[in-house]
């Protein structure tokens, strides 16, 4: 059964990416996204850098300016396994303002943002060829 995570899974050291696009007035140095564990113990986070993908063509100030970015989740070795969701996503602006929108308030489309993290396979490798490199 896939659940809320759509069977999207990872192990310790796999990698999460995001893709993320925003519409926004300030100049935005980072973005962060945070996804919490199912029984709130834990939390992951990535960050990315924001750049326009929308041509400027209102030089005003405030003029709104359409961005998207990669955010990068790399499991840690000690992430608790099971589901983790979109908790909320943070930024900062080139000024220093910081702020962040919440899963509850302005994020209500991203209920379903979420992926497991499992335990990791027990395995011994195989050998498939070993030859000594003549230097």
């Amino acid at each position: 059964m896939a659940g809320v995570h759509n069977g999207r899974r990872y192990a310790a050291g796999d990698i999460v990416r995001l893709n993320i696009a925003l519409v926004h007035k300030a100049n935005l140095k980072e973005v962060r996204v945070v996804f919490a564990h199912e029984d709130g113990d834990q939390a992951l986070m990535g960050r990315g850098k924001p750049r326009p993908i929308s041509p400027i063509t209102d030089h005003a100030a405030y003029a709104p300016i359409t961005s998207a970015l990669e955010a990068e989740i790399t499991i840690p070795r000690g992430a608790t396994p099971g589901v983790y969701k979109l908790e909320r996503i943070s930024y900062e602006t080139e000024g220093g303002q910081l702020g962040h929108l919440a899963e509850d308030d302005e994020l209500p489309s991203t209920a379903q943002v979420a992926f497991e993290v499992v335990r990791e396979a027990h395995d011994t490798p195989t050998i498939v060829d070993i030859a000594l490199a003549d230097g």
